[in-house]
């Protein structure tokens, strides 16, 4: 049965900052604001290059070219002054985060206008539609997606699923379907469901076994994926966290399918030897993985500190209007 797994150690997060984080995350999702079309109304630039500042500086990444242009507060609102289209979210329905409230999320052009690419087959992405099935900040909120939005019409989604979590529990648990159009369909069905429990991540680590709070599990009419994370108490107070990749064909096709991803992580390995041997600075995937969880710990080590950047942008989308 082909399996791959990596254990690492990485900084440890205190679980009531992660519950204080993740109570300011909601807080944001609460303090949007929508103008009159139903546009997501954003801050001005100068406030978003102080939060991005702020950002960096906790180890969220670094500016790219997204990030340098400009935003505009009423994305939709007709501005002109960007050159490149950008992603942006409507309320079409509903009140905000009131069960049965449908949103998209949209590529607007330079004009604020929606970019449709039906009749353009390389963009394929057409926007993607959000409803509220519910939302209790204390409780469970769950909210079902679809891509390309289908709301109000008869076409079949391509990419459809749900978000769930439970506060109470720590659980968020992410399902996805992916049917793509044509003949075969057998072959061009999949699905995947991610869970991820945070309360059972600190149970784990504090009481060993071999649980794993962390899971994903794909399948496909070929073969099936799964994946896991299981966390213990390591040196120094980090967590030691295992990460396991298990794949496994289906049926007859069992035996194909471990050749084949067999073959493919020898030609993998051989790849990244032949890349340090050249020196070409491509880094190996080892070398990907570690600078992964060094980017991890600079954010663990913050973590105390992002509350207070997610309540300041808490207030400054509450108080963020037109022309902004």
């Amino acid at each position: 049965m082909p399996r791959l797994s990596h254990t690492f150690d990485i900084t440890a997060v205190d679980e009531e900052v992660l519950a204080r984080i993740t109570a300011a995350l909601y807080e944001v999702v609460r303090s949007c604001r929508f103008d009159g079309r139903g546009w997501l109304l954003t801050p001005d630039d100068e406030t978003w290059a102080r939060l991005e500042q702020r950002a960096e500086e906790l180890g969220l990444g670094g500016r790219g070219e997204e990030a340098e242009e400009p935003r505009e507060g009423a994305a939709g609102a007709g501005e002109t002054d960007t050159a490149a289209p950008r992603t942006a979210l409507q309320l079409q329905r509903g009140r905000h985060l009131a069960p049965r409230s449908h949103y998209l999320v949209a590529e607007l052009s330079p004009e604020g206008v929606p970019v449709d690419p039906a009749d353009d087959a390389e963009k394929g992405w057409s926007g993607t539609g959000l409803t509220i099935l519910s939302w209790d900040e204390a409780g469970t909120s769950s909210v079902d997606f679809a891509m390309p939005d289908t709301a109000g019409t008869q076409e079949p989604p391509v990419t459809w699923g749900n978000v769930t979590h439970d506060t109470r529990s720590g659980l968020l648990t992410w399902t996805v379907r992916v049917r793509l159009p044509g003949r075969g369909a057998w072959l061009r069905s999949a699905g995947g469901t991610l869970r991820f429990g945070t309360g059972d991540w600190y149970t784990a680590v504090a009481e060993g076994g071999e649980a794993s709070p962390a899971r994903l599990h794909a399948a496909h009419a070929v073969a099936e994926v799964d994946a896991w994370l299981s966390p213990s108490a390591g040196p120094d107070g980090r967590w030691s966290v295992e990460a396991v990749l298990d794949v496994r064909g289906r049926g007859v096709l069992r035996p194909l399918v471990a050749a084949a991803f067999w073959a493919f992580t020898a030609s993998f390995r051989r790849e990244d030897r032949r890349s340090a041997r050249r020196g070409t600075g491509e880094p190996t995937t080892r070398e990907r993985v570690d600078r992964a969880a060094r980017s991890w710990d600079r954010v663990a080590r913050n973590a105390p500190r992002l509350p207070g950047l997610l309540r300041e942008l808490a207030r400054a989308m509450a108080e963020a209007g037109p022309g902004r």
